[in-house]
């Protein structure tokens, strides 16, 4: 079984790896990293985006929850509880699934043309969620509760949440790195 220390020092470490594996993406040009094999795949950029995207609905709700209540534990011995919606969109962002899922509206890219510095805002913010996962260490992610952004119907806990990030920011940096390695792939 994981504690929240667990998952909380899962997703740093994850991330600040993720970070590094994204610094092939400094060097690109802009025809690249907007470059699509075809008109229903994603470029690098709109991967990117789409993370970004994402994150910061999370990260908004959970400056938000923090700065309101302090719900604390002993995190070394508390264990995660995911719920069984969160279990479910664990599984499906998970990189090691491999089927392809349809995101909702409120997740997409938001335009389809991007500069290179698209790259400075996503470690920007990843580091903003470390930096407030560490700033925030001892408090219960099992009890604080949110809406998913996509639907107000389905309640995540923090826990759910960060385990969501973690695993589809994974999906999303391979499927760019795949672009990377495409037969096709511009030289400049």
């Amino acid at each position: 079984m994981k504690t929240i220390l667990d998952l909380r020092n899962n997703f740093i470490s994850d991330t600040e790896s993720l970070l590094k594996d994204m610094v092939g993406f400094n060097s690109l040009s802009e025809s690249q990293v907007n470059w699509k094999p075809s008109d229903d795949v994603w470029s690098i950029a709109e991967c990117v985006d789409h993370l970004i995207v994402t994150n910061q609905l999370y990260f908004n709700e959970f400056e938000k929850q923090f700065s309101q209540k302090q719900l604390t534990t002993d995190c070394s011995k508390t264990l995660v509880k995911h719920k069984f919606t969160g279990k479910l969109l664990i599984k499906s962002v998970d990189p090691d699934n491999l089927k392809k899922v349809k995101t909702f509206g409120v997740f997409k890219p938001s335009q389809s043309n991007y500069s290179t510095d698209l790259f400075e805002k996503f470690v920007d913010m990843q580091k903003g969620f470390i930096n407030l996962l560490r700033a925030f260490n001892n408090l219960d992610l099992n009890k604080y509760i949110m809406s998913s952004p996509a639907s107000k119907f389905i309640k995540e806990n923090f826990c759910d949440v960060l385990e969501i990030i973690r695993l589809h920011d994974r999906r999303h940096i391979n499927q760019a790195q795949r672009l990377l390695n495409h037969n096709n792939f511009p030289e400049n």
